[in-house]
């Protein structure tokens, strides 16, 4: 992906909060809480320690959608951006757990 793209794909509205997650390897083991600082449709930046490297495949569960994978597409201390590998809403992961409104 260019820089162009990369800033794109940024680009794209997000939604602010404070949700957690757990990260896990392809082998399902944890690797530690994860802070969901902000999250658009391809993508979030979360806030932990983790022992990543940049197009590392995580995966982890986002309330209301489900199980989800990405790749580790940026790296800062105590910051990961994460570039799903599916488009989802994110306004799904904000809604109570169980609501069915859109």
């Amino acid at each position: 992906m260019s820089d162009h793209e990369a800033k794109e794909a940024r680009s794209g509205s997000r939604d602010s909060m404070l949700l957690l997650t757990v990260l896990r390897d392809l082998n399902g083991t944890e690797m530690g809480r994860a802070v969901i600082r902000n999250i658009s449709g391809n993508g979030m930046l979360v806030e932990g320690d983790f022992a990543l490297k940049l197009e590392q495949i995580v995966r982890f569960d986002l309330r209301n959608i489900g199980e989800l994978s990405g790749e580790v597409t940026r790296i800062e201390p105590g910051q990961i951006g994460i570039r799903f590998h599916r488009e989802i809403d994110p306004q799904m992961a904000r809604r109570p757990i169980g609501s069915t409104r859109r």
